[in-house]
């Protein structure tokens, strides 16, 4: 492992003053320091995915132009269709970190951290047993035996996640399989913390465990004692000077994915943002305050906010941001929120129509021309001018065009970049939401920073008020009365997008014509069938009596 050291500064908790005596949830503002302080990310604060080392969409030179991107995670499944991994074989050169050589990350100036699951990806998989851990790679099933430990000393990131024994067999789980997870869990972390048998005595550090137990807040709350628990016997022996397993860990992680599908197996298809909040404290409540808590996979920022609010969450991935990259959304949202008396989405579907002549940029600069999204989409000038994607002279800037600041992309340009599947439209917007993501946790801390928790809580109040909560994976639980009483189809940009990059998608590639013909014949036929069923309709109640009518065969997509 890395001799890198991580420390995590609380420097600001505002229910601490509300409570008068630390308190253990509530908003906090901090640092996590990397490398004995080379490396500081200011917290709350984001981490960004990647697949197979690779942050989707982005090149090397534009992961280094968006400079929102300083933490990087590595889901490292995705390497273990060889064997050894590949990134394991790379030679090794002093104290620099090899799985940061090979990946094109300078130590200097990014933080890599790295787990064997994908926390994103929620699909069933085969049970766990005592002797290994399924993982899932480009060649189906793995199983990933307690090898991690050698798998993280070959590769020396920044950060390791521990082992965890998540189930993603269908829920809901029994009690037996709820203890299981747990004692396993906490033998997998004790293994991580043992020093090793042979080689140097030294032992892997910044260890962030995953928090186990479920949608059980009794299992969970267990899972967390047990790391507070003095050790005995042997494993004191083995683990000295370590007093309880939460020593020798820096950081707590929550993952939303298996938890949401915990909860759902109890039959609760939209879980209330107060069961995941209670479940989450009932992770954290009997652990050190003075380590950072990190939560992946959240739906947007109204779910971060409450985490923020009521757990006090350090870190979150941008996951979601990215998604949104991925389906045509540029975000466009702030916080604090902007004063508007109109009710704001959080972004923007550049698949719809409505923007093919929109020739303004992603983020709504007139409700505050002070400000402006510093990505290099919105803002060119953070690069080299001769180095900006231009496509054609259109693209140019004109002579009335300040030379100090290039003109941004424009909805319109990404509206058409998207519909004739060129590939730069997803880089831009990559480029843009994390950019935006970053933006949003920057306004979070400077106003966790004035110390004042009434006016933190007006604003996340005027927060909700003003964007409209999307309900990317149809969870109108987590909307507010406010929203629920709306029609979905008018804030829910995820689902609109979605629908129209995958009807895009399907107009693609090879055989593009006779999907064109099926969809236009299966079109008409759904057509035709409504005009028949309405004839025949009126007629019967002309007739006194339904008439029955052979229905043409609907075969829409």
């Amino acid at each position: 492992m890395s001799s890198s050291h991580i420390s995590f500064q609380s420097l600001v908790c505002l229910s601490a003053n509300r409570e008068g005596s630390k308190h253990k949830f509530g908003p906090r503002g901090g640092k996590v320091l990397i490398r004995n302080g080379q490396i500081a990310i200011d917290t709350p604060g984001v981490l960004t995915c990647t697949s197979r080392g690779v942050v989707p969409h982005l090149s090397r030179d534009n992961v280094k132009r968006t400079r929102a991107i300083k933490w990087v995670h590595i889901p490292f499944e995705s390497f273990l269709e060889h064997r050894p991994p590949i990134p394991t074989l790379q030679p090794q050169s002093g104290e620099t970190p090899r799985i940061n050589t090979l990946l094109g990350f300078p130590q200097e100036e990014y933080v890599l951290s790295m787990s064997l699951r994908n926390s994103a990806d929620g699909q069933e998989m085969p049970a766990n047993t005592n002797a290994y851990v399924t993982a899932n790679c480009i060649r189906g099933m793995r199983k990933a035996s307690l090898d991690w430990r050698s798998y993280v000393d070959s590769c020396k990131p920044d950060i390791i996640f521990s082992l965890s024994d998540t189930p993603f067999t269908p829920a809901p789980y029994s009690q037996k399989r709820l203890t299981k997870s747990i004692e396993r869990s906490a033998l997998w972390l004790a293994d991580m913390l043992q020093y090793p048998e042979t080689g140097p005595i030294t032992r892997p550090g910044n260890i962030f465990v995953q928090m186990a137990g479920g949608a059980s807040a009794p299992a969970r709350s267990a899972f967390a004692e047990s790391l507070v628990e003095g050790l005995q016997g042997k494993e004191a022996e083995a683990m000295r000077p370590l007093k309880c397993l939460d020593e020798g860990v820096a950081g707590y992680v929550v993952e939303m994915v298996p938890l949401r599908l915990s909860i759902q197996g109890f039959h609760d298809p939209s879980p209330n943002p107060a069961t995941v909040t209670s479940l989450i404290q009932a992770s954290l409540s009997s652990l050190s305050l003075s380590k950072p808590r990190l939560v992946t996979c959240t739906r947007g920022p109204h779910e971060i906010i409450r985490l923020v609010c009521d757990v006090g969450v350090d870190l979150f991935d941008t996951h979601w941001a990215q998604h949104a990259a991925d389906v045509g959304v540029a975000l466009d949202f702030h916080f604090p929120a902007p004063k508007t008396t109109v009710e704001l989405e959080l972004g923007h579907n550049l698949y719809d129509t409505k923007y093919e002549r929109d020739f303004t940029s992603f983020t709504s600069h007139d409700l505050d021309s002070s400000t402006f999204c510093p990505c290099p989409a919105c803002s060119p000038s953070s690069v080299p001018s001769s180095e900006i994607i231009r496509h054609s002279f259109v693209d140019e800037p004109g002579s009335n065009v300040s030379t100090s600041r290039n003109p941004s992309y424009t909805k319109a340009f990404l509206h058409h970049l998207l519909h004739t599947h060129e590939m730069s439209a997803h880089s831009l917007l990559a480029m843009h939401n994390i950019t935006v993501m970053d933006a949003f946790f920057a306004g979070i801390r400077q106003l966790i920073s004035q110390d004042d928790l009434s006016l933190f809580e007006a604003e996340v109040d005027r927060f909700f008020e003003t964007y409209a909560e999307d309900t990317e994976t149809g969870d109108t639980g987590a909307r507010d009365e406010r929203n629920m009483l709306k029609d979905d189809t008018q804030v829910n940009v995820f689902k609109a997008a979605e629908k129209a990059w995958k009807e895009v998608e399907l107009l693609r590639g090879k055989g593009r014509l006779a999907r064109e013909n099926e969809k236009a014949k299966a079109e008409s036929t759904t057509a035709a069938n409504a005009i028949l069923t309405k004839e025949m309709e009126e007629k019967g109640i002309e007739g006194g009596s339904e008439a029955v009518v052979p229905m043409l065969p609907d075969t829409g997509l």
